[in-house]
This record gives C-alpha cells, structure tokens and sequence, in this order.
C-alpha cells in the first residue's frame, strides 16, 4: 500500500550522553482485510482487473501486484473470487497455495471489463484518504522537538548570533512554516540547510488514494 520509506536525512550518531531523536513511526503493515480500510469488493475487482490484464497469474504474484500480505487478505479475496466463479486454479507446484495458478474464466473475465469501465486504475492497494490523512499527521514535524544544544551542535560549523538561535528553536518546535528573509549572501539557505538535518526519519507515500471508491495515483 505504501512505496519505501524516503528517508529525509541519514540519522546522525548520537553524542556521548545524549538520546537519539526518535524517528516518525511508520504505517503498519495490514493483517487483515479489515485493517486495509478497503471492501473486499473493492480489492477483488482490483484482483479481478489485474488478474484481465496480465492472465494466468499465482497467487503469490497476486499478492505482490496489490501490495498485501497473501495471509488473510489476497487468500481471502482469491476466495471470495472463486467462490463467486470468476476465477478458477489451474493448478501449482507443491503444496503451498503461493503457488496456486489462477485464470479468470469468462464470467470473470465480463466482471473485470465492468470494473475496468468503473475505474482503469491497476496497481498496488490504495490506501483510503482517512488513513492517509492520519499518516501524514504520524509524520508532521508537530511532532518534532529540538533543544538549544542541538542547535548549538547543528550550527557548530558556522558562525551565527545567539539571538538568531534564539529565535530558530522557537519557530522549529511551533510546528508551523518558517519564513527566513534578508539580502542576498546573508545566509539563508545555510540556515535552512541545517534545519533540515534536524528532520529526521522517514517520509513514507501511497501508491493510490482511495476516495469514495476512486482512485487517485500519488
């Protein structure tokens, strides 16, 4: 559901003595259907329209193209489709169901075009909207808190008022934009620079948002 984690800065060693910042926790990964957010509706046209466009596929092939775990939510929802008649196995090597080979047959095959028809988007799960919503507040720099010693350590290498530092850890820890002006040459993309060293962990992004049965492409 979501993409690697991009990590906004490496995570700079600690000082003897001091804690590390912690990092933005990142999204878990679903266990069940039910903690996707999504309808087992919702993901069998998904596999359903997957399974149109590409043909014969195993089940572990199926769980990758979506982007779940096969345990509990693509068996669930292969389940479900065969269940329905609209896909069947072809057979698979040993016993593990990973290796189950589906086909869509015809009925299918009329279910996917009609899905298709409703929305041509195919790919990894989307995450809903509300549930991106809350990972992005997971990941808002609200969360973020620095002390004047790690400003004094962040700006070791340049020289730079105390005032000015004064006034950096306020609008840091406000959680709010900051606005840095003055003439050309007087350091403000430096300032910024060792801002963003401050930032760290991860920035993590869906695939798709899902809205109303839609699909937005991030």
């Amino acid at each position: 559901m979501y993409q690697a984690p991009t990590q906004i800065r490496p995570p700079a060693a600690p000082n003897a003595g001091q804690p590390a910042t912690p990092e933005i926790p990142l999204p878990p990964e679903p266990q069940t259907l039910e903690q996707t957010g999504l309808t087992l509706g919702f993901l069998s046209d998904l596999a359903l329209k997957t399974l149109y466009l590409r043909g014969q596929m195993t089940m572990a092939e199926i769980a990758s193209s979506l982007g779940l775990p096969m345990q509990n939510i693509t068996e669930r929802v292969m389940e479900f489709l065969k269940t329905e008649r609209l896909v069947e196995i072809r057979g698979g090597a040993g016993l593990s169901s990973a290796n189950y080979q589906f086909v869509i047959i015809d009925r299918g095959s009329e279910k996917a075009q009609e899905a298709l028809a409703r929305s041509q988007y195919v790919g990894k799960a989307p995450v809903p909207l509300q549930m991106y919503i809350q990972a992005v507040q997971r990941q808002s720099i609200a969360n973020l808190h620095v002390t004047q010693d790690d400003l004094v350590r962040a700006f070791a290498h340049m020289v730079i008022p105390r005032e000015t530092l004064a006034q950096l850890g306020p609008a840091v820890n406000s959680g709010k934009s900051i606005f840095l002006f003055g003439p050309p040459g007087n350091g403000k993309t430096s300032i910024a620079e060792v801002l963003a060293t401050l930032m760290k962990g991860d920035v993590v992004l869906p695939y798709a948002v899902e809205v109303d049965q839609q699909v937005v492409k991030v």
